[in-house]
């Protein structure tokens, strides 16, 4: 009988202690989110203070990307150039500093190590441009393409997205000639394998200062942001990675400021 009122003791002690850990940690929740609420008001405050409008409809308390250590896919460049050549197409040997080459009756496709991929004087007949467009880009995690063609000459462009999430200096770009695909240019990257990197990044409210910042400083000519959102950039040097950085869209331009540096630039 001792024992079971002991034991029973100790669970209503395990009880109260998870219970003051829940309290804990809501009232540590509330008080984050009553400083979240404090920053963006301060912030909407000093924007109408400098003559800037913050859209109403942008989040402040969306959360920043982390940075991601990308893994080369042998694989998918073949496939990409196959895709582009029309047939299977084989890799010959590197030329050395991370290029290899892909080809086929069609042409040759060459890829970087840091993701970019190119071929010229290609021949490969393709009798509706738009919709060779949209099926490569469906299939390669590419956007919708901007197709603008007319009797088979033209060209098509889109940006890669990978998890939802677009990537601002990796898209592709076909060029049409009379019903031929004549050359291609563009980046590609894989989450396969990759793995992403500790640390806290550059919160919104903080980008947007930075942007402030800039702006005032700059004499850039705008009055409105009307978008914000946290979007990668490939950076494809010593190592090939995904970089957050804060998109913020104006009524005149679109800027990023680079979560690591914290740098501003336009597109």
């Amino acid at each position: 009988m001792e024992t079971y009122r002991l034991k029973n003791i100790a669970i209503v002690i395990l009880l109260l202690l998870n219970g003051c850990l829940l309290l804990i940690v809501g009232q540590q929740k509330l008080q984050s989110l009553g400083s979240e609420r404090r920053s963006a008001a301060r912030l909407r405050e000093l924007y109408q203070a400098n003559q800037l409008t913050l859209g109403e409809r942008i989040d402040l308390t969306q959360q920043p990307l982390g940075p991601r250590t990308l893994v080369r896919q042998a694989e998918t460049e073949q496939a990409i150039a196959s895709a582009l050549l029309g047939g299977d197409a084989v890799s010959t040997t590197s030329q050395g500093g991370g290029i290899y080459s892909y080809e086929a009756e069609r042409g040759t496709i060459q890829f970087r190590a840091g993701g970019s991929f190119y071929g010229s004087h290609l021949k490969l007949p393709v009798p509706d441009p738009e919709s060779f467009s949209r099926d490569f880009c469906a299939r390669f995690g590419y956007e919708e393409p901007q197709v603008r063609q007319e009797d088979g000459t033209g060209s098509a462009v889109a940006a890669q997205r990978v998890d939802d999430v677009p990537v601002a200096n990796c898209g592709v770009e076909l060029y049409f000639e009379h019903g031929m695909l004549t050359s291609v240019t563009g980046a590609h990257v894989s989450l396969e394998k990759a793995s992403v990197e500790p640390g806290e990044q550059m919160t919104c409210v903080t980008a947007l200062l930075r942007f402030l910042d800039y702006r005032n400083a700059s004499g850039v000519v705008c009055s409105e942001v009307t978008g914000v959102q946290c979007v990668y950039q490939l950076q494809g040097a010593a190592a090939l990675r995904l970089l957050p950085a804060w998109e913020i869209q104006t009524d005149t331009h679109t800027y990023y400021v680079d979560c690591e540096t914290g740098e501003v630039y336009g597109r």
